[in-house]
This record gives C-alpha cells, structure tokens and sequence, in this order.
C-alpha cells in the first residue's frame, strides 16, 4: 500500500520529467536530419566520395545496434540517471569532433560510430520509463516520444537546409550542441527516484528458461507470413532510409536543381507522407476487421501495388514536382504498411511463440524482427547508395526505387497463399459450424469492445514507428518483460 501511495505521489513530478525527457528526445535526433540536408556541403567540406559518405551515414546506425546489446544490461547496474548524463556527454563530444577539420576520414567516421552509440541508451530507456511512469497516460506519452524522433530529423534538416545555405554547415551542429548542454542540467538536477525504473522492472534472467538461439529462429521461420513481412518491413526501411540521406544529394549534384527548393519539398514530403500514411492505414485496418482479420492481407496487398508504382513512376521523370509528388506517394503508402504489416508480423511471432515455448519468449520474438530492421533495413541503406552510386549516378538511385517493386511482388504472394489457406480451412469447417447452435459461436458486445480498446492501443503506439530511429533488439527485452 506504501510503494501505491508514494508511486501516486510521484504523478506531478512525472509531468514535468516527461517533458524534459520528450524534448531530450527530440533534441538527440536533431543530427539525423541534419547531415542529409546539408550532406552536399559535409561532402565538399570533408573531402569525401559517394561511397565514404554513405559509410559515414551508416556508421550512426552501426553504434546504435553495437551498444544497444548491452545498453539495458548498464541501465539494470548502474544508475540509469548517470548513465544517461555520460551518454549525453559523449554525444556532444562526439558531435564537436564531427565539426573539426582532419586530413584523413576515420575520425569522422568514429565520431559518427560513438554518436549512434551514445543515442543508444536513450532510445532504450525512454519507452521504458514512459510506460513505467506514464500510468493511464502512457498510451499517449508513448506515442508522443516516439512522434519526437521524426519531428527531430525534421527540424535537424530544415534548419540545416537554412543554415547552409546562408553560414556554415557546422554551425546546425553548434546548434545542436548548445541546446542539448540545458537539457543535461535540468536531468541532472531530477531527484533519483524520479528517473529510476529499476525497482519495477522484473530481471529477465529470472523471467522465463532460455532456450538455444538458432532452436528460436528455427521456431521464428516456420510461419511463410511472418518471414515475408518481416523481409519487406528490412527492405522498406532500406528504400526510406537511403532515400532521407540520399535524395537531396542526387537531385541537386546529378539533376541539377536548386538547393533550397529540393530541401523545402523534401522537408514536406517527409513529414506529412508517411505519418498520413500511417494514421489512415491504421484507422482502415482497424475498420475493416484489424490485424487478425484476412482483410489486413488485402489492404497491404492494395498499399504496396500503388506504393511500388509511385516508386517506379519516380524514375521516369526529371521534374522536379513530379519527383517530389511521387516519393510523397511513396512515403504515404509505405507508411500505411508499416502499422499493418507489424500487426501481421506481431500476431505471426505471438502464434509461433506462444504455442512452442513459455511467456518468458515473447520478447525474443519480438526483438528478432526488429534486429533484422536494423542490420538489413536501416545499417546498408546509406551505404549501399553510395556504393552503386561510384558505379553509376543513377544506380543507386534506381536500386532506392525499385526496391519497393520487390517487396510488392512478395506481398502479392503470400496473400495468394493466404487466401488459399483460408479457402481450405473454411471448405473443412463448414461440416463442423452445422454441428454448433448460433448461440455457441456468437460474440458478446462486451468482447467486442474489449477487442477494440486493445487494437487501439497497439496502433496508438505503433502509427509513428515508420520515422523512428532503429530501436534495437535489447530494448524489447526490457521493454516487454516489463510488460510480463
């Protein structure tokens, strides 16, 4: 009864510590906004080729995956509230470092590599302490936080497209570092118990008996639907991530547009697209039956056809307008597959684990999708670009675009198969729903609003992952064993 009333006493407090930590949020992100928008400038200025730069845009993910391994095992140690003031710290050492002037490469490559690793600890503890802390308001605070990361990238690129233009490339990074300098004083100056979600979250090494790691993924790739969505949900993020870093660069060094125009367009496509996209693609899965229902199969079926022909279309102009028109359109549809495509992806792992191994699993289901997100999706996509780009300008750039033809093909596939899967069953149980009276198989009004309050919380938390930085595979294993 003691720890309830002081938990209740902390309310107050978890207002104002969320909105530092939501800003934090936003802050940290500034940088992944910047380098794309000014990345012609950054290349000049550091002598670099396509293919050194592509590196240096991957090198961030790289140390974001690196120290996410053993991000949640420091914060279940050590003071969470330390570590977060030493992983700011470093950041902004890591950032000042970017802005000095090298005659070789490797230093702007390990600065990028310690950044992404010092982004790491935040991007697993803040979910945590959101919905440790967060209460009845935690649905909403969640999907605030997560919102903060692309409103981040999407501030870090416009006002590196202003400031580029005008001054330096490094004063954005200046910028960046100079409001981040308040933001680790006013945590710092947090009492402990406010930041510390240790006493409520469970050790997973007492949670649930381990199972062999191959003996799981063999587990993972019985089910066709949870291997092709999890494969088109790698390459999704492959095509948009190239296509922030890359895009501005090609439509200005290889086209031959103007800057400022580019960034403008751009800077719009990128934020109203994909979260559009996201909130009708939701709102229309959740209508016509959610994620459990045959529909989901069909609706991602319709969004990756129009998605991958506004990809394709992308390729056989030179407009300007018309480029821009047609990545809003593929931004708008990829985003409406994500949160349809993760609904398919969670019930497949949830059904393949459940029935197979204990509770204690669900995380390890969960974290090897997005594990795969980040090594094959989010790592290779700047670099792969600048790779095929030192082949040919526009090789890259076609790879971008047709990358989304590839993952509809497969979509189109395992529905094909889905609906014959569906045909059968339904052919068999015909016999068997003769023998039950009505009354047997119907649904009560209770459940059914049950239904929707739990699907309306997943999508609440889900509609803004299509913008999020990589969360690695570690933060679902203190994430959901929270949850447990």
């Amino acid at each position: 009864m003691k720890d309830v009333q002081e938990q209740q006493q902390r309310i107050p407090d978890a207002y104002r510590v969320f909105v530092l930590i939501s800003i934090t949020n936003l802050l940290v992100s500034l940088d992944h906004g910047i380098i794309p928008a000014a990345s012609v400038q950054v290349q000049s200025a550091l002598k670099l080729s396509n293919q050194e730069l592509g590196v240096l845009g991957s090198l961030v993910y790289a140390g974001t995956v690196v120290m996410g391994f053993i991000a949640s095992f420091i914060f279940l140690k050590y003071n969470p509230l330390r570590v977060i003031e030493i992983s700011m710290i470093t950041m902004i050492l890591s950032l000042f470092v970017f802005t000095l002037q090298f005659d070789v490469a490797w230093p702007y490559y390990l600065s990028r590599f310690i950044t992404g690793a010092a982004q790491a600890p935040l991007i697993v503890y803040f979910p945590v302490w959101v919905d440790t802390f967060g209460q009845d308001n935690k649905t909403v605070w969640l999907t605030i936080l997560q919102g903060g990361v692309p409103f981040g990238v999407f501030v870090g690129y416009v006002l590196a497209s202003v400031i580029a233009a005008q001054w330096n490339w490094r004063w954005a990074f200046y910028l960046q570092i100079g409001v981040l300098v308040p933001s680790i004083a006013l945590l710092s100056r947090q009492p402990h118990q406010n930041i510390d979600v240790r006493p409520y979250v469970k050790d997973s090494s007492n949670t649930y008996e381990k199972m062999p790691y191959f003996e799981l993924i063999k587990l993972t790739l019985k089910s066709r639907p949870y291997v092709v969505m999890t494969v088109v949900l790698g390459m999704l993020y492959f095509s948009v991530t190239g296509i922030q870093f890359w895009i501005s660069n090609y439509l200005v060094t290889v086209l031959c547009f103007n800057q400022g125009l580019v960034n403008t367009l751009f800077s719009l496509d990128s934020i109203t697209g994909p979260t559009l996209g996201c909130v009708l693609g939701g709102l229309i899965t959740q209508h016509y039956g959610g994620y459990d229902s045959k529909n989901a199969y069909y609706i991602t079926c319709i969004a990756a056809i129009f998605g991958s022909l506004a990809s394709i279309c992308v390729t056989l102009t030179t407009n300007l307008w018309a480029i821009t028109g047609f990545i809003w359109l593929l931004l708008f549809f990829g985003g409406a597959l994500v949160p349809i495509m993760t609904g398919i992806t969670h019930k497949q792992l949830l059904g393949i684990v459940l029935s197979s191994v204990n509770q204690g699993m669900r995380s390890f289901a969960n974290s090897n999708t997005t594990t795969y997100v980040n090594l094959f999706g989010y790592l290779p996509a700047p670099i792969v670009y600048g790779y095929l780009s030192t082949i040919s300008p526009n090789l890259g750039y076609y790879c971008l675009m047709y990358c989304p033809s590839v993952g509809c093909l497969m979509i189109i596939w395992t529905t094909y198969h889905e609906r014959r899967k569906d045909c059968l069953v339904g052919d068999k149980s015909m016999d068997s729903m003769e023998m039950h009276p009505p009354s047997a198989r119907s649904t009560s009004v209770m459940q059914i609003i049950q239904n929707f309050h739990n699907q309306s919380d997943d999508f609440v938390k889900e509609v803004l992952e299509f913008h999020s930085t990589p969360i690695n595979n570690i933060t679902t294993t203190l994430y959901y064993e929270k949850q447990l």
